[in-house]
């Protein structure tokens, strides 16, 4: 069976707790590690069905341990069903002041302890004051739990080298998409790259031709056009790399038309099945069109593949810029697929090419216009273009190109209105971001489902008193859950004014959390379900409109809100499940972190909003997957052609952070079945021990 690591595990987030900073080869120590500093304490709840064990290794910082003074004291705890706590391990760590007295290993303290089945909490301690010149801080590296008694590869007694993370099969990208192919083209298809010219640096304009003329594939040929040129080297670059290559065709316009005409005018010329977009002061990857073809070949129905690009400032410094798998509701807030840009010729001329009233945003609108007639669309995980950033691109900052920004909103628009869709396009919290906002009928009642248990009761007037001051007037709630328990919640809903003919409830026969949110959402009767795995206060004026907007769209199945922890953390920001492993996206974060638009997600959890129809078609909600009833629900959706997305823009809060439990039997559970998936939104490049787009090999 599989390990689990630690940094998969949600720590407890209230006013009290730490937040778990994990980082990668901290002060030059290869694997993940956990950061704790100071007279501190890590806690992450638990609920175990069967003992577990924990294994690892505890060290000090490299530096400190030889320049810093002093000792530390470690320490793991357990927390019972009872509220006891017992130690299970304990060690010092030393500085080098010490350490030939203590007659410790360089490379700190390995430890494995049982959890017992009763256990409700797992706690890190370090016991040190940061002093000045005294160590203060320490790293937990390459913990995991396993089953107890677990022996073998996947979880023996032998120890592990912390760096092996770094390598091996479950960081390897998707087999064939960045592997270039050896050999000729074997029938591969033409690929034209477009590249418009307008009196572009010269240095860069002769970056960008040898870029193609390096490409390991050697069937494309390169459309250039002048559009208007007034740089006689640019004009004599462009003329000689035209002689010296058959394969490089160009045109010329004495006058500049602007980079759509342009763009047009390199279309017309073009003679390959496929075109790819190439700015005059970018470069390619040599093993671009290699890997692009490749892929062609092996997906000829594709219309439109994009993938990963780095941008490149002036000092040479590269940001990487990751990508999900295509996701129509990310697309529409904000141009995500950009470089490098592959499409089926044909289908570009059909729909009109590029159109000048968009210029600076010509490539946004073009794929909006390519979506509306394939959904063909691919995505190849690897960084193929190179965006050069400088004082005249869009890369090099919001203010190059102001107007590629003003014209985004009305490209979004005709988009929707093409497709039938009734939304309005505001400006997002960021240049290129944008917020769709869909009407609702304010007759569409949701039905709030709410697991009735003695802690829901204590946080659910506050709660219910934000549910009555956002303007959507059409809701309802169903209570379910033990007896005792409803009647406790009905008397704080009442509490907060909630009217009685707006509840109803449905008894359960035991107290599990799952399977009384699963009895509350078959109970409900009304067009869309909002599932609270806890009470929530909505925070966003408007929340349960926008998400009751999403959820009615043509092939959304789920949407969520971002649920921020008692102390502004996030609790909930999505799921990723790479490798088979649910990974909660951010947790922990501050509130700013979260992703600032609309996006598509393999599941989300904490406050899901559902339609009627939805749920019909995918069976429900299934409680034998515990606390992760909604993820598994959200990776049926997925699994059915159905989407999930986040909405940002709402945010929901916790009246309290003790709502979802480490469920270790239920993770390897949904390991074992999903264990050689990849989640098309959740980039390859990052690592799949933690959900914070932390990429595998840092820079």
């Amino acid at each position: 069976m599989t390990s689990l690591p630690l940094s998969a595990l949600r720590e407890r987030l209230d006013a009290g707790s730490l937040h778990s900073y994990w980082t990668v080869k901290e002060d030059g120590v290869p694997g993940r590690a956990l950061v704790q500093v100071g007279r501190s304490v890590v806690s992450f709840p638990l609920s175990l069905s069967a003992p577990v064990c924990l294994r690892g290794q505890v060290r000090l910082f490299p530096h400190d341990w030889r320049d810093a003074l002093g000792a530390v004291t470690v320490r793991i705890e357990v927390t019972d069903a009872g509220g006891v706590a017992h130690e299970l391990w304990g060690g010092t760590l030393s500085t080098v002041s010490r350490r030939l007295e203590a007659a410790e290993p360089a490379d700190g303290l390995r430890f494995r302890c049982a959890l017992p089945a009763d256990s409700i909490a797992l706690k890190l301690l370090l016991e040190s004051e940061p002093i000045e010149g005294h160590v203060g801080r320490v790293l937990w590296l390459d913990t995991e739990l396993l089953p107890e008694g677990a022996t073998g590869d996947a979880a023996g007694e032998q120890d592990t080298d912390p760096g092996a993370q770094e390598s091996g099969d479950r960081n390897r990208p998707r087999s064939g998409d960045l592997t270039p192919h050896s050999s000729e083209s074997d029938g591969r298809p033409l690929i034209s790259v477009l590249t418009p010219v307008h009196d572009p640096p010269l240095e860069l304009l002769e970056q960008t031709i040898e870029s193609v003329l390096r490409q390991d594939f050697t069937d494309w040929e390169l459309c250039l056009v002048d559009d208007g040129s007034g740089d006689p080297e640019v004009i004599a670059a462009l003329d000689r790399h035209a002689e010296a290559d058959p394969r490089i065709r160009l045109t010329r316009h004495e006058v500049a038309g602007g980079i759509s005409a342009a763009t047009n005018a390199a279309l017309e010329l073009a003679t390959g099945e496929y075109v790819a977009l190439l700015d005059h002061d970018d470069t390619l990857a040599p093993e671009a069109l290699e890997v692009v073809a490749d892929r062609l070949t092996r997906e000829p129905s594709l219309d439109l593949l994009y993938s990963d690009e780095a941008v490149i400032s002036d000092e040479g410094h590269t940001i990487a810029v990751t990508k999900p798998d295509f996701s129509p509701e990310h697309l529409h807030a904000l141009m995500y697929t950009c470089h490098l840009g592959v499409y089926r010729r044909r289908l570009a001329l059909d729909v009109g090419g590029f159109r000048s009233s968009f210029d600076g945003c010509q490539d946004y609108d073009f794929v909006l216009r390519l979506i509306e007639r394939t959904d063909h669309v691919g995505h190849v995980p690897a960084m193929l273009y190179h965006w050069r950033a400088h004082a005249q691109s869009t890369a090099g900052g919001d203010a190059a190109k102001p107007y590629a920004y003003a014209a985004q909103p009305s490209a979004i628009s005709g988009h929707l209105d093409r497709t039938g869709t009734r939304a309005e396009v505001a400006f997002g919290p960021h240049p290129g971001m944008h917020r769709i906002v869909y009407p609702v009928d304010e007759r569409i009642t949701v039905t709030i489902v709410v697991a009735a248990a003695d802690t829901a009761a204590a946080a659910l007037a506050a709660a219910a008193l934000t549910w009555r001051s956002q303007p959507h007037a059409a809701w309802e709630v169903v209570l379910a859950g033990l007896p005792e328990a409803i009647e406790a919640c009905r008397g704080e809903l009442a509490r907060a004014g909630v009217e009685e003919a707006r509840i109803s409830d449905v008894q359960t026969v035991g107290n599990h959390h799952a399977s009384a949110l699963a009895a509350g959402v078959t109970a409900a009767r009304t067009e869309l379900v909002l599932a609270m795995q806890a009470p929530m206060l909505g925070l966003t004026h408007d929340w349960l409109r926008r998400l009751a907007g999403y959820s009615m769209q043509p092939g959304i199945a789920c949407s969520a809100p971002v649920v921020l922890a008692p102390d502004s953390r996030i609790a909930e920001a999505g799921i990723a499940v790479p490798n088979g492993m649910p990974l909660p996206l951010i947790h922990g974060a501050d509130a700013a972190h979260a992703t600032p638009v609309a996006t598509n997600l393999s599941a989300v959890s904490g406050a899901v909003m559902v339609g009627r129809r939805a749920l019909a078609r995918l069976g429900g909600l299934r409680p034998e997957y515990g606390d992760l009833v909604l993820v598994e629900l959200g990776l049926r959706a997925r699994d059915a052609g159905l989407r999930n997305v986040l909405v940002p823009d709402v945010r929901l809060g916790l009246a309290s952070a003790d709502y979802v439990d480490n469920e270790p039997q239920l993770l390897w559970r949904m390991q074992r079945e999903r264990g050689g998936e990849v989640d098309p939104f959740y980039n390859p490049a990052f690592r799949d021990d933690r959900g914070d787009f932390t990429q595998r090999t840092p820079a």
